[in-house]
């Protein structure tokens, strides 16, 4: 089985920026790609960026992490608690997980992997307009009055 997943990841070209650092951590070159910045071989589908920052003092950084990961819990989007921003970035281009965090990382696009080439499908009905309460409304007492009109 080890054998087997050495094989995918000597296969795979999708590759992604890897590192990570905590505030209590002297070496932040995390927040900046260079030449030396870490890369892995990676088997899933998205590279990553969670940049964690305080709320107080704002704008310092308590943890910063690039990656790989197959399914990860944003693609791009800010969370905020009492104590923290948090921003989620995810791409799906080798090394396109660049950038400080805080902006939306580009140079991916978040489609699937292999691409699909199907027909889209359009479903009538899925959304409603502003109206569409009245319209349904009106539409149920006028089949009410009908049934009533029938029973009488």
């Amino acid at each position: 089985m080890s054998e087997m997943y050495l094989i995918c990841l000597c296969v795979n070209n999708f590759r992604c920026y890897a590192c990570s650092f905590s505030s209590a951590d002297a070496d932040q070159s995390c927040l900046t790609i260079t030449n030396q910045t870490h890369t892995v071989a990676c088997p899933y589908t998205y590279c990553t960026i969670v940049r964690q920052e305080f709320l107080d003092p704002e704008g310092v950084v308590a943890s910063f992490t690039r990656g790989c990961e197959e399914r990860p819990a944003y693609l791009n989007h800010e969370v905020e608690d009492f104590n923290f921003r948090t921003f989620f970035r995810a791409c799906t281009s080798s090394l396109c997980n660049i950038g400080n965090g805080i902006q939306s990382v580009v140079g991916g696009v978040l489609s699937p992997r292999p691409e699909y080439n199907g027909e889209n499908l359009l479903v009538p009905g899925t959304g409603l307009p502003s109206h569409a309460g009245h319209v349904k409304a009106a539409s149920s007492i006028l089949l009410l009055s009908v049934i009533l009109a029938y029973l009488f």
